[in-house]
């Protein structure tokens, strides 16, 4: 077949378009992934440049979990008397100078003494990483983004600029890439827990640990629901679920063995760098995944969810807070994308005060803790999560197959 000179030059114009744009794609892709390495490095120097400042100080290589309960144990005994508290944390942990620094710190601030303890924010970095070591995204290596002055605004590119191959007197008009943003802006988490003045008094054994266990449970109910779930309004954080991810499926659509794959190549085809996928499921759906069967009756996922806790070749995190319905027929999300892609924005770490004579509202009713004889523990934090880009996650949604 004969091509005129106007054909050849069509053909030999779409092809340098074509070539252009996958060099330009890959660029833009080899320039986010250093991006986001060097904002990792970044936030890793500032890590290991202040627990080498600690271990230089003496301080044990211990839970930051434990040594929260411990100031909250020594604030108990004290009465909230902040200068009995300085004697007190020497008596009780005498090899333990990190505990003991703080408390002196706090009562060269002056903390007010009328039932409140705030916790210096040099304990709120370590105290964050221990409490949230069971949520999904710790799990999944998400790195925490500081949010100065509680917001932050990034910007993103949304579309790519073209290029190609022209003529001699090319008639392409000027192009250029689109931009959006993504903000971050921080919203409130609260937790309290109410501890009896009789183990107070007796200073019973395991106390610290008892207190700790129970912080990180309330935290990470709170942090993995409003990671996935969160509605984005004026007072809670916006989970992915509301930054306008990928779907698949319905609560009427029977899980088959072919929608893991699918979830993953949509995730691929939207040209996500994959550096860090994983699977984020309740454990009601990891237990439909492994009963899955081949024609033949051979179990499909089993053996590689139950050796190694993967599916399709990546990691499995579970979670009580990914939906599951019961219902006459149950249906749950299967979540799956690139965690290098969230941002978890953090603007107060940690604020721990104390209470012996505050009340509370618990299911309809108002309780005393001078009348229960108890004290009070808040924990507030400020948290916000966002997406750097929407197409780096697909929601699932299946029922029982």
């Amino acid at each position: 077949m004969t091509l005129t000179q106007e054909e050849f030059d069509a053909k030999v114009s779409k092809a340098a378009n074509e070539a252009a744009e996958k060099i330009l794609a890959e660029k833009m892709k080899a320039a986010e992934t250093e991006k986001k390495a060097n904002l990792r490095q970044e936030m890793q120097e500032v890590y290991e440049s202040a627990e080498a400042e600690r271990m230089a100080k003496g301080y044990k290589a211990e839970g930051a979990d434990l040594k929260l309960a411990k100031l909250v144990n020594v604030y108990a005994n004290a009465g909230g008397d902040v200068e009995k508290m300085a004697r007190l944390s020497e008596k009780m942990y005498p090899e333990d100078k990190e505990t003991n620094g703080y408390v002196k710190k706090a009562l060269e601030a002056g903390v007010p003494s009328a039932g409140g303890f705030g916790i210096p924010q040099v304990l709120s970095s370590r105290v964050i990483d221990i409490l949230y070591a069971q949520t999904i995204l710790d799990k999944a290596g998400v790195s925490k983004t500081p949010m100065v002055n509680g917001n932050m605004r990034l910007t993103r590119m949304d579309s790519a600029a073209s290029a190609g191959w022209v003529g001699e007197l090319p008639s392409n008009g000027i192009t250029q890439p689109g931009f959006g943003e993504v903000i971050l802006s921080a919203k409130k988490m609260f937790a309290m827990s109410e501890i009896s003045n009789d183990l107070i008094r007796y200073n019973a054994v395991g106390i610290e640990g008892w207190l700790a266990r129970e912080l990180q449970r309330r935290a990470k109910l709170l942090i993995d629901y409003a990671a996935f779930y969160g509605p984005g309004t004026s007072y809670s954080p916006g989970g992915l679920a509301v930054r306008g991810v990928q779907t698949l499926g319905s609560s009427s659509t029977a899980i088959a063995s072919t929608h893991p794959d699918a979830m993953i190549a949509l995730v691929e085809q939207a040209n996500v760098p994959m550096t860090n996928c994983g699977w984020a499921m309740s454990p009601q759906m990891k237990s439909w995944l492994k009963g899955l069967k081949a024609t033949t009756g051979q179990f499909i996922f089993r053996d590689e969810i139950v050796k190694e806790n993967k599916l399709c070749g990546y990691p499995i995190y579970t979670s009580t807070q990914i939906s599951y319905t019961d219902t006459s027929t149950d249906y749950a999300d299967l979540w799956f994308g690139d965690f290098d892609e969230i941002l978890w924005g953090t603007g107060v770490d940690l604020e721990l005060r104390m209470s012996q004579d505050a009340a509370y509202v618990s299911g309809g009713t108002t309780y005393s803790t001078f009348q229960r004889d108890s004290q009070l523990v808040r924990v507030v934090a400020e948290h916000d999560f966002n997406i750097m880009h929407p197409l780096a996650f697909v929601q699932g949604t299946f029922s029982v197959s």
